[in-house]
């Protein structure tokens, strides 16, 4: 069964250029050799990831991301069996976004997440936010 997971966090340092090649290409090689796909926003310390794949395989990443000492409150926002994957050509894409877009991000997706919403309007809410940010900045 196909799985997503997307998360809120906060890096422990702002990220240069070089941390953010390096965590690509090592994430973009394990998910690759684990089938998963996915895509990372990062903007200022604050990141937006959303990782799709077999549930056990992503439940397993997402336990290791959570203990990952490079950032701190992790919040998962989203878990739920997808039909489709949005990222499925990608085993980690990756933009950076502006402060004021992830404050749209976060204002859409309430981080109290837990019974806010029934879960079928999480799924469109959650994953099409997601996927409009990166849309929209994907060519800037």
């Amino acid at each position: 069964m196909e799985h997503c997971i997307v998360y809120f966090s906060s890096s422990v340092s702002q990220f240069q250029e070089e941390d953010l090649t390096t965590i690509l290409q090592q994430s973009r090689q394990n998910n690759s050799e684990s089938g998963v796909t996915g895509v990372m926003l990062y903007v200022r310390g604050s990141i937006i990831q959303v990782l799709e794949g077999e549930k056990e395989i992503v439940e397993s990443l997402y336990q290791r991301i959570e203990k990952d000492h490079r950032h701190y409150e992790v919040v998962r926002v989203f878990s739920r069996p997808i039909t489709n994957r949005l990222f499925a050509d990608w085993n980690m894409g990756y933009e950076t976004i502006t402060t004021s877009q992830l404050e749209d991000v976060k204002r859409t997706v309430s981080l109290d997440s837990s019974n806010e919403l029934p879960d079928q309007a999480k799924d469109h809410i959650i994953l099409k936010t997601i996927k409009v940010f990166y849309d929209s900045n994907r060519y800037n």
